[in-house]
């Protein structure tokens, strides 16, 4: 598209996206301690996810693998994985088909992005040998909602697999 003077017109693409109305959505199925994560956007066009995710004391997630790359800033605390230390203000890159434990001892809270070819993100390999996929469906369903909506649709879930809600 051109202007009157014939220079091309570009559609300003930049756009702000706020957490800070969000609520922190708890994590299920966490070995030890607990998560909460806020998914700020879940862009389907471009395959990118931005969320904040937070640490509880003293917890260890699940190993997972990386089916896109990630970038994870620490905004506070520390969290490490494979013996690599993230205080606050460290940036960890973390490139497809990596797997590893994060774990955290006294918390931490993050800022991650995430950037995939296709709509596969990460698979966290649980305890009993299954595998829960955060794949772009899980990011859309998880951007923008409240608490007691992710209560109710973990109880619906659990429901139809038979169990109980993990907490």
């Amino acid at each position: 598209m051109t202007d009157g003077n014939g220079m091309t017109n570009i559609e300003d693409a930049t756009r702000v996206y706020e957490s800070e109305n969000q609520d922190w959505i708890p994590i299920p199925l966490i070995p030890k301690g607990e998560v909460w994560m806020k998914v700020i956007h879940a862009d389907p066009e471009l395959r990118n996810v931005i969320f904040k995710f937070r640490f509880s004391p003293d917890c260890v997630l699940a190993p997972h693998t990386h089916h896109c790359h990630a970038i994870a800033y620490t905004i506070s605390g520390e969290w490490e994985y494979e013996g690599l230390r993230l205080p606050e203000g460290a940036i960890a890159y973390e490139p497809v088909a990596s797997t590893h434990t994060p774990s955290s001892g006294p918390g931490a809270e993050l800022i991650v992005f995430l950037s995939s070819e296709d709509d596969r993100f990460i698979v966290n390999q649980m305890p009993d040998g299954s595998e829960i996929a955060f794949d772009m469906a899980f990011f859309q369903t998880m951007e923008g909602i409240s608490a007691a909506d992710a209560a109710e649709l973990t109880e619906q879930i659990a429901a139809g697999a038979g169990g109980e809600p993990a907490t």
